[in-house]
């Protein structure tokens, strides 16, 4: 494990295998959707602290609190049904988190973390422990609701896809960290086997011979019984995956019309010498990929280019941060987050939706065809309850 990794950077989300045969796409944009979300239920509940919604499955709602590392599990009447802590020293840790948990079954969850993938009972007792395929010092985490692993049943087999973890004895200050890149892991539960997927496409930004963090090229994925629908957060395409039994055969590229979707560019790779894992969460990204019905919708952020992003830093190592933060606050002004429609069948982009101000925009969980969302942040008032809203999305 080279020296790089031995660095661990805590991020929380803020308000502000080949590609042989397939095809690229032009956007399309003609038929439009129109889509809202409509509000239908509510769950509140009293807790101190800043617990991320995570999960929603079995008539449960999973929260996890970062800082403390405490699961909770509610209903849908806002009782809470359990809720534990596990210690960093205790052997039964996931060690750093790595994504936020989910759902494994009725009565178990599932979280990655430093240590490995970890499943537990929702009583705390440790059920099985998974090793990754790499040892793993350090990764970046960012707690948007819904970033989490994602079990499935494929090929009648219990699955987990996740993103994948490995560095292939490489780091993103080295030029054959790119082409050995993989987005996604897909571990087999049953014999504890795993593979990893979906390399930078040949035409990527990513292989250009620069160097980039790990925010510019996180993946974001969704699955169904089709296949896996990826977008690396910086790059505005969208890639389709199609089973076959138990692996991926690329099918089509889909470059996506994101209004004020800004560019973010590498480094030459020599600056990023010695650096391990480190994100920005001002600058544009895709946030997150659901397949939904007969629709993948793509949450994005337009954000900030990688220029403008640079000359703030500038700004603030120069001491100026009411000047920097001034010229953060224009830029981003009409820069909201956004979320791109498109049909499966056509694999085309049929819309943009702009979310509701009540809702935490920076994610959401899906259970079945309900939304849930966790209450807007107000940052003039201090709130000890967390909020969270259940929505339908509807076509007028």
């Amino acid at each position: 494990m080279k020296k790089y990794f031995s660095m661990i950077a805590v991020v929380s989300a803020i308000g502000f295998w080949s590609c042989d045969s397939g095809k690229n796409k032009q956007p399309e944009n003609n038929s439009l959707g129109n889509f809202e979300f409509e509000k239908l239920d509510s769950v509140q509940v009293n807790l101190l602290g800043n617990p991320v919604l995570a999960d929603a499955a079995f008539g449960k709602i999973l929260l996890f609190e970062t800082k403390t590392r405490e699961f909770i599990v509610l209903d849908q009447k806002s009782e809470i049904q359990s809720r534990f802590i596990l210690s960093e020293d205790s052997p039964e840790h996931f060690g750093f988190p790595l994504l936020l948990p989910a759902f494994l079954t009725e009565d178990q969850v599932i979280i990655p973390g430093t240590k490995g993938i970890f499943i537990y009972d929702l009583q705390g007792n440790l059920k099985t422990k998974l090793r990754h395929p790499e040892a793993l010092s350090g990764s970046t985490f960012t707690d948007f609701p819904g970033y989490s692993i994602e079990p499935l049943w494929l090929a009648n087999q219990p699955k987990i896809l996740s993103k994948s973890f490995r560095t292939y004895d490489s780091y993103i200050g080295e030029k054959e960290f790119y082409p050995r890149f993989r987005g996604i892991e897909l571990l087999n539960l049953q014999d504890s086997s795993s593979k990893a997927w979906i390399p930078f496409p040949e035409n990527s930004r990513f292989l250009d011979g620069n160097g980039y963090i790990q925010s510019d090229f996180e993946p974001y994925f969704g699955a169904d019984e089709q296949g896996i629908y990826l977008a690396f957060a910086g790059e505005p395409w969208l890639h389709r995956y199609a089973w076959l039994d138990d692996s991926l055969k690329f099918m089509e590229t889909l470059p996506l019309d994101l209004p004020e979707f800004s560019e973010i560019k590498g480094k030459p790779i020599e600056q990023l010498e010695g650096i391990g894992v480190s994100t920005n969460l001002s600058t544009a990204a895709i946030r997150k990929i659901t397949s939904w019905n007969d629709l993948i919708l793509v949450t994005f952020y337009p954000g900030l280019s990688t220029e403008q992003s640079e000359s703030i830093s500038i700004e603030f190592q120069k001491g100026n941060r009411e000047e920097a933060m001034a010229k953060m606050k224009t830029i981003l002004a009409d820069r909201k987050m956004g979320m791109a429609i498109v049909d499966k069948n056509s694999f085309n982009q049929i819309g943009i939706i702009r979310f509701p101000p009540w809702v935490n925009a920076n994610g959401f969980v899906l259970d079945g065809d309900d939304f849930w969302f966790q209450k807007a942040f107000n940052p003039e008032q201090e709130e000890d309850f967390l909020k969270i809203y259940k929505v339908k999305l509807i076509e007028k």
